[in-house]
Order: structure tokens, then C-alpha cells, then sequence
């Protein structure tokens, strides 16, 4: 946030980044008064900025210019500048002025002869149309900007293409869509064009925060964002040692606390406004004012922190503000003063001075001791000064993503009907002069910024990383005997018949238990070796052996699906365009959605009828059987015309039905991946997994069919739980598209799987995947737009979470590993509530889950110790 239009001079105040302290200046000729204003009197160029200070005895005229257009802008009389006059001064031969912000670097300004022809004022543009503001705008981006290159813009392009588009009689919505939908492609948070009304069209990118907002609730996208930043205070205070964030007299720009004894949190959201400020006075005293109370905050911080061992600095909400408040804030963790970059005015019109980004340190208060700079991409501007000047301090580690890559100061131009036109023209680099713009500051430890996951379970991901790399352990942890008691309770509170549970940290199973009934009319325990249906965490194992037939050469995820020896063609006959690929159907972008007939697949085992029959749900045939063949099911009852199984449609409507147009979690589409593998390589991939994946592993509680499982340990009973809480044994079922959902396996079974994929494709010495399949498999796949996963081979990402969940008729489970603080769970139960009961146990287990990564979070910080 640098872009500030208070007045002329809070426009020059923000418009640069540090001081330049090695520029000699000279004061007004005489030393017995204070300078006035009638000292600076002429026309003063701000070159490569598009901007003239026309100053008077009386007050200064700014003019805003461009090779084709002048505009006269803002005036103010001398006693709004009482304040600023002592910020100016001049060179000995007065050719140059210097304005020496209170917030950023010295301004330059040189002197001219007279003002441009086109800014006298018979010349002047007093008026404007949407066609002479769009050249207005063009033209000078075409002059000032800085990064055309940089965000890969062709600006002449965008002229041809976008110019017509614009005419006098449209509307003002109309222009402000052509402007937004230009300055998107551009992803600079310090682009944009806003009326008086704060309507705007603007080059902010979509990042991964405003995704999972989107996802919350997509016509609401501030509530969301603001509900988004509750939920993190609410884990952050969960995280402080005493449950508390502190604050210095109110100050909402800064929370800190004490995560432990010996390691301390500080969040910064914002660099301006320390203390909030809601006096009168002018602009320059407010900004005096500030530096002072950040140091005041700073020194508060500081002596309540003194004793910690490190500190997390956490900048990932804060949008910018003032360079030389990121200046002095940086100061506070050096002993010794240092440059950490340069910055520069750099476009068509005038390459400036190179100016050096300096931190002096603090008089009063320094921390040396390790701190942990949390940063993302909302991380953005002023902030991003700060992240860099943190960045190069020997003692730091940054964490997270990088910045939003909108560094550069905010150029500012009034524009007549009350519009206002920003945008970037100066460059920062680091100190190996990498350009920090679209690039960001970059993290040490890259990892998500941000997941709404981590709320769920009540924990931030980032900060668990720091606090096991301190080896810390939080007022939070806990032990076995306290899992015990919260499994048991979690099934109280849920109803559940069983729950069966694992919590894996690193290589390890550090907790395992089950409770609750595996049969209850047989009064059958559950034991964490009780096989138990898991859905579609299936898929995530048929994923496995994928890859192993793609590891062997067998197949490949970019074969055209309907020449892998099918006997039928999946792909939609409206598509003349590219086919569907085996990557499609493992990252559900082929088109092929669930009909609603997917229903009345299931059959009941002893019978061959429709399960969804028992509910008393009449959209089946009762009376006739199920398909129960995978191939007959798929050729003749699903991708044929007026096929058994159609019913709603077998893609997504228009050309979303195509490949590579849109995320649609299909369980018929990954039915048939396994399918097409199988029919390409003549292997029964049920049985080739029970020989190269669940026997290596000692998976002696798996198999895909339940009737092979070891009949002195049967897989737990699955029940339907009502409204009124009571539990439904169900019979015994399938549906011939088993791969996707029919997989029975333990929870310490899939424990082992699970390690074995989070430790590159080894468990216990024995490898069932090479280290670049696994990486494969877990990469994103698919350039298809995904809120808010990232979808590798079945097996997707949320946050630093990569996993699979499950769900069927009598069917529950979680697994879920986090790669960055090596902390797995597995959750096994054998109820839900289906088509009509209690919706809320899903929600129900997430206290439970939260408990359990907790304690694996902290059983990988103990063994740091």
C-alpha cells in the first residue's frame, strides 16, 4: 500500500521508497528566518513521472502530463503546506529541489524554463470521454510504466484490440469492465483507474487467499475475506501461550504474544497508522507522528519479548504502507547498518538515479536472536520492503510464498470527472539486482501462505513449522492418555458405531487406537487392524498403481483414453477437438460427470438389487439387478446412447463437457482411468496391488474385495445413522465402478501407505514407487482452474495438506498428511449419515482431528529437541 491522494505532497510522499541520504543539498539564501514557500517559486519537473510542481509565494499547482495530453490538477494554498516547507530544500545552483519525505526517499525535482506548450493554459484538458480517458491512460502507461516487459504486455496489442471497444455513449460500468479486464492480465496491485465513487478497474491477481474466499462464498467475496481473517486471529489466540493477542494502546497495524517462554509472535497487518491517528492534523504531522509511535510500539514489543529465544514476524496479511516505517521496523532486528537494495525510476521517459535501500539501526531496542518472516502474496508493496530488508539479516528465515511482486511505488494522476489513474514506474531490485517485481520477495522455506484447512484444525501451518524447528513445545500439546479420552468423547458426541484412528509423525506411527463397535449386533470391537470400506480414499490407492504401470512404461498419462483398447469410445461425440487422456480422468477434467442414475449402481451383494431401494427412494428399478460388470457397466450402461445409467447426462453441459475446461470430481471418470489401464496392460489392477503394493507393505487387513479378507478379522459392519440418532446395519454392497470408492482396509494398514508415499515411495526399507512417480503423482496435473486444491493423480493438495477422503453409504474416513510439519492422520469410522441424519459429524470430527495432528505436530518438536 503506497498509494495515498490526501494532496500533492501525500502523493510525493509515497511515490518513493527510502532515503537517499548522499544527495548535497543547499537551504533558501537567508539563514536568519525559516524558509517559506515564495523561496521554491517556478515550475519543477518530476521527470519520468509525468508531473510538474508549479509553485507560487501563494501555494502549488500540480499538472499531470503526458506527450499528447495536460491536465491541471490539485491546488493548494501555502498554509496547507505550512508543514512541508521544512522538508524542501534546493541545490546551490537552485536548478534542483529536493522534498525530503518524512515517509519515503527524497523527491528530485528539476527546474524549467517555462511549462510544457500543451500545460499552458489555453491548452489545457479540462473535460473528458471515455474514448480520451482510455488514450489518456494508454498513452501514459505507454510513457510511465515501468514492467510492460516484465508482465509480458503487448501495449500496442492491447491499444488495437481494446480502443474500439470504447465509445463516448457507453456506460460507466461498461468502460470500467474494458479497463478491468486490460489491467488483469497485468497482476500489479498498484495499477489502477477509480472514479470518485471508489469504482475501479484494477491489476490485482487472483492469489490463493481470495480463492478460499471465492470457494466460501463467492458472491459475498469481502464478508468472506474478513471472515476468512477471523478465523485466523481465533487460531492465533488458540496458539498464544496465554490465549491472548496483544496490542499497544489499540492499535489494530500490530499483535503480538508469546507462543511459548522462549518464542515469541509478532503479527504486523499493515505499515502506516501504528496507533491510529483520527486528529486533524495535516498530513505531515500525522506521518511525524507515526514514526514515533512505531517506535514506541516497536519498544513496547520488544521489552514484553526480550526474553524469548526467537521471534515470528508474520507479514502475510499486511498490504503495504510507509518505506520508512518497513525502515525502522527492520531496524530493530540489526546491530549494524546495511543496504539491503536499490530502486530506480526506470521507463521510456527517464531512467533516474540508482538509490540505495538502507537500514539504520535502533537506539534503543535490537533483536539478533533467530526470527521467522512469514510471508504470501498478500503480502504486498511497503510490506514487501520490509520482507526484503528482513530477508538479507543473517539471523532470519523467511516462510511461505512469495510476495504479491507489487513493489514498486504508486505513480498517482488526477484525471478530470474526479477519475484517478495509478500505476508502477520505479524498480526495485535486491542486493543481487533481481528485480523484485511480479517476482516478489522470496522464501527460504517455501510452503502455502495460507489454507483454511489449517482453521479447521486449529493450527497455521507456517507457525508450526517455526515452532518445530525450535524443537517448542505449546501449552497445546498432548499425550496419549489424552487422545484416549477425546476418541472416546468423539464418539459419544457422534454416534458413531466405531471410530479407528492413527496419527503418523514423519516415518513413524506415534498413536493408534480404535474404539467403539465394529459389529454391534455381534458385539464386535473395532481394533485398529479391523478393515474398514473407505471410499474414495480408494482412488488415491488406485493412484498408486497408476503410476507403477507408468513407472514400468506400461502406460502413459497423456495416451488418448479411447485407444487404450477399449471397447467403446468415452469421449463426447460433440467434441471434434483434443480427446480425453488418461491425466484427464486422474485429475476429473475430462468432462465426464456423475448422472444422477450413479445412484442406483449400488447393488446390494446378496441379492444383485438396488441399495438406494432400502432407503425407500424410487428412482431405481427394484425388482431389476444391478450391472455389476466394469466393462458392461461402462460400454453398454453408461457411454451408450440411451444407456441403463445416462439418466441426467454423461457430460457436463457445452464445452464443459470438453477436456481441459473445467474441474468436475467424477466417479465414473476415475472409474474408468483404472479401466483403460487395465484393458492396456491385460493386468486385474485389484489383484496386481494385492502383489506389488499391499503384500510389500504388510497390508494384511486390505483387499478389494471384502469376501478375501481374513475371516477371523471381517471388515467392520457399515451403518446408516437416522435423524433420531439410531444405527442401520446395511447389507453387504458394490457397484461395478468399485475402483473408485470399494477399497477395506485398516487404519494401520493405510497408515503404512500413507508413510510410505510421504517418504518418496519407501516404508520400512521396502519401496513400492520411485521418488520422481510419487513426486509425479502428488504434483498439480492440470492447469484447469481448481479452488482451492491443487490436483495431482487422484491424490490432491489443501494448503500444505496432501490427501484423500471418503464417503459412502455407512462410510466415513480422512487421510491426510502434512509434508511440511511431517504430520499424518488417518480417521476410519463406519457410519454417516446419508441421505437424511445428522449432518454435522463430519463437522463433529474436526475437533478430533485437530487433537490428533496436534499431537503429532508436537511429537515431531520433541524429537527436534
Amino acid at each position: 500500500m503506497k498509494r495515498f491522494t490526501l494532496s500533492i505532497l501525500a502523493s510525493a510522499m509515497f511515490l518513493t521508497g527510502c532515503d537517499d541520504d548522499d544527495v548535497k543539498v543547499i537551504e533558501p539564501d537567508n539563514k536568519d528566518r525559516p524558509a517559506v514557500l515564495a523561496d521554491f517559486a517556478g515550475d519543477w519537473n518530476l521527470s519520468g513521472q509525468g508531473q510538474i510542481w508549479s509553485i507560487t509565494k501563494d501555494g502549488l499547482t500540480t499538472y499531470n502530463f503526458n506527450s499528447k495530453t495536460c491536465i491541471k490538477a490539485e491546488q493548494q494554498s501555502k498554509d496547507d503546506l505550512s508543514e512541508a516547507i521544512k522538508y524542501m530544500s534546493m541545490s546551490d545552483k537552485k536548478d534542483s529541489l529536493t522534498f525530503d519525505s518524512p515517509a519515503s526517499s527524497d523527491l528530485m525535482l528539476s527546474k524549467l524554463d517555462t511549462l510544457p506548450e500543451h500545460c499552458h493554459a489555453s491548452q489545457l484538458t479540462k473535460q473528458m470521454n471515455y474514448p480520451q480517458i482510455f488514450d489518456y491512460v494508454w498513452h501514459t502507461l505507454n510513457e510511465y510504466y515501468a514492467f510492460f516487459a516484465i508482465r509480458g504486455i503487448d501495449w500496442q496489442q492491447v491499444y488495437s484490440e481494446n480502443k474500439p471497444k470504447v465509445t463516448a455513449s457507453m456506460s460507466k460500468d461498461e468502460f470500467i469492465e474494458v479497463m478491468d479486464e486490460i489491467f488483469t492480465e497485468f497482476g500489479d496491485g498498484h495499477l489502477s483507474l477509480s472514479d470518485e465513487f471508489d469504482n475501479s478497474a484494477d491489476g490485482n491477481k487472483i492469489d490463493s487467499l481470495l480463492k478460499e474466499a471465492l470457494l466460501l462464498d463467492g458472491e459475498n467475496v469481502d464478508e468472506a475475506i474478513a471472515h476468512l481473517h477471523q478465523q485466523e486471529i481465533r487460531v492465533l489466540k488458540h496458539l498464544m501461550e496465554d490465549g491472548q493477542l496483544h496490542t499497544y494502546e489499540n492499535s489494530d497495524a500490530l499483535f503480538y504474544g508469546n507462543i511459548s517462554n522462549n518464542l515469541g509472535y509478532i503479527r504486523i497487518d499493515r505499515v502506516y497508522h501504528m496507533v491510529q491517528d483520527d486528529s486533524d492534523d495535516d498530513l505531515i504531522s500525522k506521518i511525524e507522528r507515526d514514526l514515533e509511535n512505531t517506535d514506541k510500539v516497536m519498544q513496547k514489543v520488544l521489552e514484553d519479548l526480550e526474553d524469548t529465544e526467537s521471534i515470528i514476524i508474520d507479514l502475510r496479511y499486511n498490504g503495504g504502507g510507509f518505506d520508512d516505517i518497513s525502515r525502522k521496523i527492520a531496524g530493530y532486528f540489526t546491530e549494524q547498518a546495511y543496504v539491503f537494495g536499490t530502486k530506480q525510476i526506470s521507463n521510456k521517459m527517464h531512467q533516474g538515479q540508482l538509490l540505495e535501500l538502507k537500514v539504520t539501526p535502533s537506539e534503543s531496542h535490537t533483536y539478533t536472536k533467530p526470527i521467522y518472516v512469514l510471508i504470501g502474496e498478500n503480502t504486498g508493496s511497503g510490506a514487501e520492503v520490509l520482507a526484503q530488508a528482513l530477508k538479507v539479516l543473517p539471523h532470519s528465515t523467511l516462510i511461505g510464498e512469495a510476495t504479491n511482486g507489487s513493489v514498486s511505488d504508486s505513480l498517482t494522476h488526477e484525471l478530470p470527472g474526479g477519475w484517478e489513474l495509478s500505476l508502477s514506474h520505479e524498480v526495485y531490485k535486491n542486493n543481487a539486482g533481481k528485480i523484485l517485481e511480479k517476482a516478489g520477495v522470496t522464501p527460504d522455506v517455501l510452503m502455502p501462505a495460507y489454507a483454511s484447512v489449517d482453521h479447521k484444525l486449529i493450527t497455521d501451518t507456517p507457525i508450526e513449522f517455526a515452532i518445530q524447528s525450535q524443537g517448542e513445545v505449546t501449552r497445546h500439546h498432548f499425550d496419549a492418555a489424552m487422545l484416549d479420552a477425546h476418541l472416546q468423547q468423539a464418539l459419544v458426541d457422534t454416534g458413531l458405531p466405531s471410530l479407528s484412528v492413527a496419527v503418523i509423525s514423519g516415518d513413524q506411527i506415534v498413536y493408534e487406537q480404535a474404539v467403539g463397535f465394529a459389529d454391534i449386533e455381534n458385539a464386535q470391537k473395532s481394533t485398529i487392524h479391523t478393515p474398514y470400506n473407505v471410499g474414495s480414499i480408494s482412488k488415491a490407492v488406485s493412484a498408486v498403481s497408476i503410476m507403477q504401470q507408468i513407472e514400468k512404461g506400461a502406460v502413459s498419462l497423456d495416451e488418448n483414453v479411447a485407444m487404450m483398447n477399449l471397447t467403446f469410445d468415452p469421449n463426447n461425440p460433440a467434441n471434434e477437438g483434443e480427446q480425453i487422456s488418461l491425466r484427464n480422468l486422474v485429475t476429473h477434467t475430462s468432462g465426464i460427470k456423475d448422472s444422477d442414475m450413479i445412484l442406483c449402481t449400488y447393488y446390494v451383494h446378496e441379492t444383485g438389487l438396488p441399495l438406494l431401494s432400502m432407503f425407500g427412494i424410487p428412482l431405481c428399478d427394484a425388482e431389476t439387478p444391478v450391472t455389476q460388470d466394469l466393462e458392461t457397466f461402462l460400454a453398454n450402461d453408461y457411454f451408450r446412447t440411451g444407456g441403463r445409467y445416462v439418466g441426467s447426462g454423461v457430460y457436463y453441459d457445452d464445452e464443459l463437457g470438453f477436456p481441459n475446461k473445467v474441474l468436475g470430481y467424477s466417479n465414473i471418470g476415475s472409474a474408468l482411468a483404472v479401466h483403460a489401464v487395465e484393458k492396456k496392460t491385460g493386468l486385474n489392477l485389484a489383484e496386481d496391488m494385492q502383489q506389488h503394493i499391499f503384500a510389500p507393505l504388510n497390508m494384511h487387513n486390505t483387499n478389494w474385495h471384502h469376501t478375501k479378507l481374513d475371516e477371523n478379522n471381517p471388515k467392520a459392519v457399515q451403518y446408516s445413522i437416522d435423524q433420531n440418532g439410531e444405527k442401520h446395519a446395511m447389507p453387504e454392497y458394490s457397484y461395478a465402478t468399485f475402483y473408485d470408492g470399494d477399497l477395506n482396509v485398516s487404519s494401520h494398514d493405510l497408515s503404512k501407505l500413507l508413510i510410505a508415499i510421504a517418504n518418496k515411495g519407501i516404508y520400512d526399507g521396502v519401496r513400492i514407487l520411485s521418488e520422481n512417480n510419487v513426486e509425479q503423482m502428488l504434483a498439480a496435473q492440470s492447469d484447469v482452474f481448481n479452488i482451492p486444491y491443487k490436483q495431482g493423480v487422484f491424490w490432491y493438495w489443501d494448503g500444505s495438506f496432501f490427501g484423500h477422503n471418503g464417503g459412502d453409504p455407512g462410510t466415513h474416513a480422512k487421510m491426510s498428511y502434512n509434508h511440511h510439519t511431517k504430520t499424518g492422520i488417518i480417521i476410519l469410522a463406519n457410519g454417516e449419515d446419508f441421505t437424511s441424519g445428522k449432518d454435522e459429524i463430519s463437522e463433529m470430527l474436526n475437533g478430533l482431528e485437530s487433537h490428533l495432528y496436534r499431537f503429532g505436530v508436537q511429537y515431531h518438536a520433541k524429537a527436534q529437541q
